[in-house]
């Protein structure tokens, strides 16, 4: 099932007369914005506005670059808020 991110504080939806409810939050309420829904309804969401959320997870550090002045990390060598060359982590 694809995860829908549709708008930070909607709590459910409804599509093809099913209600999807939003994911539960880390502190025990719902926060809204990120559904599991069908691939039809995915589909359907996206139509509105919504986006597939990623599920690629988290990125190792050893691939990125750390500016040496700022400390701004960055995928990129030159540093986008200082302009400076960054060093790889």
């Amino acid at each position: 099932m694809p995860r829908v991110i549709i708008a930070e504080g909607c709590r459910e939806v409804d599509f093809d007369g099913v209600r999807h409810y939003a994911r539960g939050g880390q502190k025990g309420y719902m926060q809204g914005g990120s559904f599991d829904m069908s691939p039809a309804a995915a589909r359907q969401a996206v139509k509105i506005g919504g986006a597939i959320a990623s599920e690629a997870g988290t990125t190792s550090r050893s691939i990125g670059w750390r500016c040496p002045e700022c400390q701004f990390g960055s995928f990129v060598k030159t540093c986008s808020r200082c302009g400076a060359e960054c060093e790889r982590e």
